[in-house]
């Protein structure tokens, strides 16, 4: 058992050790079977972006061996030249398409025989990347877009078709590299309850002019970056946002930020482009409200009745077209005075109309919601009992909107 972990240990260290030395060195084995000999070519490091310089050894395994050797990089305007036996460099052209350019090998044998041998090893040349200002190149349509909730722009549901987040790709600096976004689509109710969330995960970069190059480089972005193989083209250039089962007045809140899982850095949560949309609805609601009166004021205070301390109302609320808020005064038909909603007795209560001044509502156009179904106030209401004289009461009232 000792000489077993023993064995372990050792093969855990060599693991580490290559494994460190391929993080800092890219190496590949060579057989050449004309020749009868084998090499092995080293690169300085495994990656490589636009400026650096290629540093490439050529090592061969036979000390006596004849054959000549000369590295030739497959990559347009760049060639390898001599420093030291057995050793070149390369300066890869800024303005170079990010991908794997292989090394092929010119050999020529004793006899004087040549062949140009394809090898697997690879300068994989990557583009710098930095995270550009999303406000730089992002554009939420319309634009007429509000900045919080309370600046809303309203849209009909045909409107909510030409929700956009448009690219505008030739506002990326020249040098930032591919550009990761998160869309974030959020629907709330009109009182604030999230009731929808999307993610949606794209990339763009800054277009090079040339539909061919373009391309190229869409292609190896969507290999590299796993998250994004599924990708269109098209989706560079814009992505159109269709959240579907919009409540009336709900408020649609899109986002864009840097996708941060890719863009490996600190978290800037400033930059981001936000935009408020809500979605027109009627502009009268029903609806029903349960509530405890307490009276305040009676005008025929002397033909007393014995009120409970229940009431319900069917209520019509009107809605600002603009805003998508209920206005604060409402008014109701139902009930009122009972013990519950019907038990209507003579001398016990009865039915009644209300004009209902609702301060929680008031609040709410304060931005200090106290609740979401809560509504309180002052209430005027036409009382009609059985068999005793109509008239008119001021009450406070408080209960809930159902």
């Amino acid at each position: 058992m000792p000489r077993l972990m023993h064995l372990g240990l050792l093969l855990l260290c060599a693991a580490c050790s290559i494994g460190t030395h391929a993080e800092q060195r890219s190496t590949v084995l060579i057989r050449l079977p004309f020749a009868d000999e084998s090499i092995v070519i080293s690169l300085e490091k495994p990656v490589y972006f636009p400026g650096d310089t290629v540093r490439l050894s050529i090592v061969h395994e036979d000390s006596g061996a004849l054959a000549i050797v000369t590295p030739i990089l497959a990559m347009e305007a760049t060639a390898l030249q001599p420093v030291d036996t057995n050793a070149y460099i390369a300066v890869i052209p800024t303005d170079v398409t990010p991908g794997l350019y292989p090394v092929h090998l010119s050999v020529r044998d004793s006899q004087g025989r040549r062949l140009l041998y394809e090898t697997d090893c690879v300068v994989r040349v990557e583009e710098y990347q930095d995270i550009e200002l999303i406000e730089r190149y992002v554009r939420i349509l319309p634009e007429t877009g509000g900045k919080e909730p309370k600046t809303a722009f309203t849209l009909e549901f045909d409107q909510l078709r030409n929700l956009q987040v448009i690219f505008r790709r030739d506002s990326i600096r020249e040098g930032m590299g591919p550009q990761f976004v998160t869309i974030k689509t959020t629907v709330q109710l009109r009182r604030g309850t999230t009731v929808q969330t999307f993610d949606r995960r794209v990339m763009t970069f800054r277009s090079q002019g040339d539909p061919d190059m373009d391309r190229a480089m869409f292609i190896q972005y969507r290999k590299a970056y796993g998250p994004y193989a599924a990708i269109r083209a098209e989706e560079c250039e814009r992505i159109n946002v269709q959240p579907d089962s919009l409540p009336a007045w709900a408020i649609i809140k899109i986002s864009v930020e840097p996708d941060y899982s890719i863009k490996i850095g600190a978290v800037d949560r400033s930059n981001a482009v936000t935009r408020y949309f809500r979605v027109r609805g009627p502009k009268v609601e029903v609806g029903l409200t349960l509530g405890v009166p307490k009276v305040l004021y009676d005008t025929q205070a002397k033909d007393s009745i014995d009120y409970g301390n229940t009431s319900a109302m069917l209520r019509l609320y009107f809605v600002g077209a603009r805003s998508g808020r209920r206005f604060p005064v409402n008014f109701g038909v139902g009930t009122f005075g009972v013990n519950s909603p019907v038990d209507v007795g003579i001398g016990r209560g009865g039915f009644a109309t209300s004009v209902f001044l609702d301060i929680f509502e008031l609040l709410r156009r304060l931005d200090l919601d106290m609740g979401i179904k809560v509504n309180a106030g002052l209430e005027l209401t036409p009382f009609f009992s059985i068999q005793k004289k109509p008239r008119i009461l001021l009450d406070a009232h408080a209960g809930l909107a159902l």
